[in-house]
């Protein structure tokens, strides 16, 4: 039964998110190519983020109240009847800019509640001692669909009507929703929720449950610290990553877009490597001191980014050196993100893990476009070159600060276990 619960959840999600993707990227070129505007185009990506910071926390109440088999299935189901109806639309008529941006709206709200149903949902698939396991195969599926999804539908748009990917699309979802519906929810019986749980929060609020999570959160040192790792990592990727690196190899290196292309698809790929290899690692690492020393790796290759322009390093060894760059990335946000989940799903009650997950999330992902306004700001004030490395200083500290202390409280402990024998 585990193993079925498994290939089942492997095979919904990698359906459910690799069309999503698919269709997200080739849903972006259709408004490029029909308004020809870049700011309609960048718009349809911010729809894809908005909605996952606004409708989280409330997603989050609703995954701990409800069924799980019902959220996670019926939010595909429901995203199928989405595409059913918008492509009975398109036949009628010419998919116009308004009604693109309403599905794109609809699409990420049903996918956030999916995506915080089934994170919640996973510690009572399989056994304790599966966690990991199952954590680092959802790791691998959304990096995947990171890679296949711009892959595929870029070919499916130069090649396939967007009303064919549409119904597609609408098939994929049903197909997920139906896999998702055999899943046993419940195959770990010491994660169940009591009955008397379920019942006492039928006469809550939304905003009383937001509040609860809230608590629980902010009054939890050990979560605490945990998120500001996580919120570091975050501020940094966007601050000294995300603007620096792309601004620097197009404007100041000049590389061609194949080149930047190639440096790009090395940061999935890094991805990939991470997600094969983490349960490994964390079997041989504690999963808060691996969750450190990423960051510490993270920090060094961010603020090193640029170290091609100050030392005048040629277009081929720069080339080398940023596709290393980003496949070490790549494989330590793999390193973070399967231990942090892990971790949250283990410390946190069932009862109230997703409103705790989804509050960290939209906390984390709020502040991300404040690092990005900031990066670029920045850009025409200073030397670029210079921007990855003072981004990566705080994080850096911090990062050490915590692995001493993490180190000091490891040995305390000991210390007391002896004394008590």
């Amino acid at each position: 039964m585990e193993n079925r619960n498994i290939y089942l959840f492997a095979s919904g999600k990698a359906v459910s998110i690799l069309g999503s993707s698919i269709f997200s990227f080739a849903i972006g070129l259709y408004v490029l190519k029909l308004t020809g505007s870049a700011l309609n185009y960048a718009m349809t990506l911010m729809l894809s983020v908005i909605p996952m910071v606004v409708i989280s926390p409330i997603a989050g109440v609703i995954a701990d109240r409800v069924s799980k088999k019902w959220l996670v299935s019926g939010m595909d189901f429901i995203n199928s009847i989405l595409f059913a109806a918008l492509f009975i639309l398109s036949i009628y008529r010419e998919l116009t800019l308004p009604v693109i941006y309403i599905a794109i709206v609809l699409l990420n709200v049903f996918t956030t509640f999916f995506g915080i149903g089934i994170e919640t949902a996973k510690p009572a698939l399989v056994s304790s001692e599966k966690l990991i396991r199952i954590n680092s195969l959802s790791k691998l599926i959304d990096s995947s669909a990171t890679v296949l999804g711009p892959v595929i539908g870029g070919v499916v748009y130069a090649f396939v009507d967007i009303r064919a990917l549409i119904l597609f699309s609408s098939i994929a979802f049903m197909i997920s929703a139906v896999s998702e519906w055999f899943i046993d929810y419940e195959f770990n019986l010491e994660r169940r929720l009591y009955e008397n749980h379920e019942k006492s929060e039928e006469n809550k609020s939304i905003l009383s449950d937001i509040i609860e999570g809230w608590k629980f959160f902010s009054g939890n040192r050990s979560l605490l610290q945990l998120f500001f790792l996580f919120f570091m990592l975050n501020m940094l990727i966007g601050f000294s990553v995300n603007v620096p690196l792309p601004y620097i190899i197009n404007e100041v290196l000049r590389f061609s877009s194949s080149r930047f292309g190639m440096i790009n698809s090395m940061f999935p790929i890094g991805l990939i490597i991470g997600t094969l290899t983490v349960e490994y690692v964390m079997k041989r690492i504690e999963f808060r001191k691996l969750l450190i020393l990423m960051n510490i790796l993270i920090s060094i290759m961010a603020s090193v980014i640029g170290l091609p322009v100050i030392l005048g390093l040629d277009s081929g060894m720069s080339l080398a050196f940023y596709c290393i760059v980003n496949i070490i990335i790549g494989i330590a946000i793999a390193y973070v993100d399967v231990p942090v989940m892990t971790i949250l799903q283990n410390e946190v009650p069932r009862e109230l893990l997703g409103r705790v997950l989804s509050l960290i999330m939209s906390l984390v992902k709020a502040m991300l476009p404040v690092a990005l306004l900031c990066s670029g700001a920045l850009t025409s004030r200073m030397p670029v070159q210079l921007i990855p490395a003072a981004g990566a200083v705080i994080p850096f500290i911090y990062s050490i600060f915590m692995l001493k202390k993490n180190s000091t409280e490891r040995l305390l402990n000991k210390e007391t276990d002896c004394i008590s024998i």
